[in-house]
């Protein structure tokens, strides 16, 4: 009976569901028409959130093997599943938008979409070289500041996009990154 709890858990928690879906309730079935149509914040949206996504795998990967209990181990990986996941079709839409992937390095660029929400690589590399003791701790917090980030960009394409699928990419990550943060919130107590 543990065992089918703990992979229930898992499968939870690898759908971005939390805890506040019950086990039974199957997960929503997506009825989003694609289409082309598309307007600059999409394209923001997904330029912004490309390089944001790729640092949350940077940060993620790190847990695989560093001094965090297994609970936040699961969590990252399911975090690294979902955003390479997410990355692929943001990746795909961009190319047949004839879009480029990135907006570029000019904060100019971001200022009109609330600013630049990506971590540093600095502060990526400062969490690596994080000793076991302060590890896990310093992970959290360095992931949550990144996931709120997250749902800053997911409520600006929510209120300014036109393109369904980028909208509900936004509504997905709204949804999941929101309740990654609450769980992190809690290891942290």
């Amino acid at each position: 009976m543990r065992r089918l709890a703990a992979l229930v858990a898992g499968v939870l928690v690898l759908a971005g569901c939390g805890s506040a879906t019950p086990a039974a309730t199957p997960p929503p079935v997506s009825t989003v028409v694609e289409t082309d149509e598309f307007n600059e914040t999409d394209v923001m949206f997904l330029q912004m959130s490309v390089p944001h996504h790729r640092a949350a795998l940077e940060i993620a990967r790190l847990a695989k093997d560093g001094p965090v209990r297994a609970e936040v181990k699961t969590l990252a990986a399911a975090i690294e599943v979902t955003q390479l996941s997410e990355v692929d079709s943001m990746t795909k839409w961009l190319a047949d938008w004839e879009q480029p992937e990135t907006a570029g390095d000019n904060p100019q660029l971001h200022a009109g979409h609330g600013g630049d929400h990506s971590t540093s690589p600095e502060a990526i590399a400062e969490l690596a070289a994080t000793g076991a003791g302060e590890f896990e701790k310093a992970f959290l917090n360095l992931l949550i500041g990144h996931q709120h980030n997250a749902v800053a960009m997911a409520k600006l394409e929510k209120e300014g996009g036109v393109n369904p699928q980028a909208k509900d990419l936004a509504e997905r990550i709204f949804q999941s990154r929101t309740a990654q943060i609450a769980q992190m919130l809690g290891y942290l107590d």
